[in-house]
Order: C-alpha cells, then structure tokens, then sequence
C-alpha cells in the first residue's frame, strides 16, 4: 500500500507550535519587565532605560507576531521569532555584564527549538548568529556595578550573586528546556496518531473498494444461473402428478430463489440508497425473519420492546449487512443459538447487544478484534465479516466491540447513533 500522507502532513503541527513560541515570549517580556522594575527599586546601578525598551520592543514585536500569525506561513513567523529571540536575548545579555552573566545559557532554548521544528539551514544559521553573539559579550558589554570602592566583602558578595545566579540560570534552563522538548514531543505523539489513524483508514479503503468492486462482479456473474434456476424451478412445479413432499421442497426452493434475487437486488442498489424513514424495531423484525429463512437452523432470542417503545429513525441500509455479518459470525460460534439484546439510549444511540455462549476469544484477538480480516477460525473466529462490520460501522459513526461474555461465550456491543425522523 502506498503513503502519500506523509508528504501532505508536516513533522509538527507547526501552528501548535507557533502559539508555544508566543506564548514563551510573551513570558520571558513579563520577567524581563518585572526584572526591570526590581533593579529599579534595589537601586542596582543598570542600564534600565535601554532595558525597557528592550522589553517593549520585544513585546510589540511579538504582538505582531501573533497578530500575523492569523493569516500568515506558520513556518516563516516561527523562523522569525526564534531568531527575534537570540538578538533580544543578546542585547539583555550585553546590558547586563555581557558573557559573565549566567543567563547566557539561555542561549540554548531558541537553538534546541530551531534544531527540532526548522530546516537544518536555518537551524545551523542561528546557533553561528548566536556564537558570533555570545562571543561578542566578551568584548562589549556594561559591566555589572561593583562600586567604585568594593572592597574584599563587596567581592565576596558580588561573587556570590553570580554563583546564585548561576543556579537560578540552571534551574530556569531546565524547566524551560524539559518544558519545551515535552511539549513538543507529545506535539510530534499526536502527529504520529492522527497519521497512524489515516493510514488505517486509507487501508481500510483501499480494500473495501477492492471488495465493493469483486461483490458488483460477482452479483453480475450470479444473476444468469439465478435466473436459470427460476426457470427449472417453474418447470418442476409445473410437472403433473408430483408427490406433495416434493411440491413442498419445490416450493420452499422458489422462496428461497425469491429471497437470493432480493438479496441480489439490494446488492445492485446499495450505492444508490437513501436513508429512508423507518419504525426501529419493527424493520429489525421483519429483517431478523428474512435472515431466518436463509439460517432456519438458528435459534434467536430477542425480548423485542413494546410498540409504544418503537422510534421512527433514518437509518442507513448499510447497517444491515454489518448487523447480518455479526449474526452469522455468533451462530457458525455458538452451535446455532444466539441471544440478542436492544436498548435505546436516552441520548439516540442504539445499543445492541449479539451473545453467543460459545467459544471464547485470545487476549491477542481482542486488542484487534475486528481490525483484521485474516484472523478467522471457529468456533468464536474473527474473519472477513467482523472487519467488514467493524469498517461500515466505523463509516456510520457507530463502533463495534468483542469482549468474552462472564457466563461464557463472546459478547459483540454494537453503539450507533441514530437520526430521529423528523
């Protein structure tokens, strides 16, 4: 089977990660800002205009950002605010002792990004934008204030500030970084999830269209002989003198040709079929009948619901085969007798319930149950009917599930929400 879905979904949900950017930048301005205003106070001797205007600079920067951010490349406004990132990153970093501040580190967060959600072009340009940068603060920078007559304790206490700002550096970086890579690698998880799930159904697809395509062969190819056997049928009937047993066996095959041509004409109409108005349970008698006249040797027990319990719904023709596939699948499990349960949900959904006390499934079998159409064997066999059910409820929105029954047996739950006719 071919992929071509990896060419149509990004690595990252690239607009996820544009509102992380935002939201880290939106951020680091509140606590360059708050630093700001705390300098103020203590009187620290810095730079405090210059890095105000850094802080507001950086804020209406980012506010176009995200106001672009609406309508423009995801990928390009990312580029743009990383590398937004490592020059307001240095310029706080060169107002503030240059390359003896500990928040040099702080460096590492825009690269690790880029490194993850950029092209390796990009990614290698910023980490040399921010090497020239870093290397630069060894030159030029405003030298952080330590009097004009510190003495040995003013030494002492200077180098203890930048000792505990080295841990409080370590300690942000760590939570910023752990944060960043966690939030981007379940980003990536849930990528993976939704192009697993694609796959699936593009497999799914891919052979139900090779099954649709061999059952209009085979409903074709089936009409002759049908037709055929109509015609003898007719001729035998018309036969003087037959014993009665023998005109009961001739008549019991006419209606079973009668229902094989109906079952074949539904085949031939399926595509074409519309949700149409019917009473719910009253159309799962009438076809829990037609069923039994193809399986007379199955017993079903249902406690059908009163009438006045009875919903007019719309409910897709599809459904029937899937229901069908079931049934068959429990009876050839459960030595010709099933019990079958209903239950009309207050929500609209339509829950039933197909047990037979017979046979019983692997753990392997239920992880999978219904996922795969090679996994068959009886008695309590998975094969091509169960994927075909699972498949069109699946369409219908409904789900199908397998569990093995506490008094034995497998028990099939069918969910399905259904269309209250107006």
């Amino acid at each position: 089977m071919t992929r071509p879905l990896s060419a149509t979904l990004p690595l990252l949900d690239l607009d996820r990660v544009l509102r992380f950017s935002l939201y880290s930048r939106w951020v680091f301005v509140a606590v360059l800002g708050t630093s700001t205003l705390v300098f103020y106070l203590l009187q620290l001797g810095l730079p405090l205009l210059p890095l105000a205007v850094v802080a507001a600079s950086m804020a209406g920067l980012n506010g176009w950002l995200a106001r672009t951010g609406r309508r423009g490349a995801a990928r390009v406004l990312l580029q743009r605010g990383l590398l937004l990132d490592v020059l307001a990153l240095g310029l706080v970093l060169g107002l503030t002792g240059g390359a003896s501040n500990p928040l040099a580190v702080l460096f590492l967060l825009p690269l690790v990004m880029a490194a993850l959600v950029c092209s390796a072009r990009f990614a290698w340009g910023l980490t040399g934008i921010a090497t020239v940068l870093y290397l630069l603060l060894f030159f030029w920078h405003v030298p952080l204030p330590a009097g004009e007559h510190a003495g040995h304790g003013d030494h002492e206490a200077l180098f203890n500030l930048h000792l505990a700002g080295m841990w409080l550096t370590f300690a942000l970086s760590a939570g910023l970084i752990t944060a960043s890579v966690s939030r981007l690698v379940r980003i990536l998880g849930e990528r993976e999830r939704r192009l697993n799930q694609a796959y699936q159904r593009q497999d799914t697809d891919e052979r139900l269209l090779v099954l649709a395509m061999e059952a209009a062969s085979l409903t074709h190819q089936l009409s002759t002989p049908l037709n055929n056997l109509f015609l003898l049928n007719e001729e035998l009937r018309e036969t003087p003198n037959l014993p009665g047993a023998v005109q009961e066996d001739l008549q019991l095959a006419h209606t079973q040709l009668a229902q094989c041509a109906d079952i074949l004409s539904r085949l031939k109409s399926q595509s074409q079929a519309e949700r149409e108005p019917v009473w719910l349970y009253r159309t799962l008698g009438e076809r829990l009948a037609q069923w039994q006249n193809l399986r007379p040797e199955v017993r079903v027990d249902w406690r059908r619901p009163v009438a006045a319990q009875d919903r007019e719904v719309r409910l897709s023709p599809l459904f029937w085969p899937a229901l069908f596939n079931i049934l068959n699948n429990a009876a050839d499990a459960g030595e010709g007798r099933i019990e079958l349960h209903t239950h009309l949900h207050d929500n609209g959904d339509w829950e039933l319930g197909v047990h037979n006390r017979s046979g019983v499934l692997s753990d392997a079998q239920l992880r999978r149950a219904g996922l795969d159409q090679f996994d068959s064997g009886k008695p309590a066999g998975l094969g091509l009917g169960v994927w075909l059910s699972h498949a069109t409820l699946s369409r219908l929105n409904g789900r199908l599930e397998l569990s093995n029954h506490a008094e034995g047996g497998v028990y099939a739950r069918i969910l399905l929400p259904l269309e209250v006719a107006s």
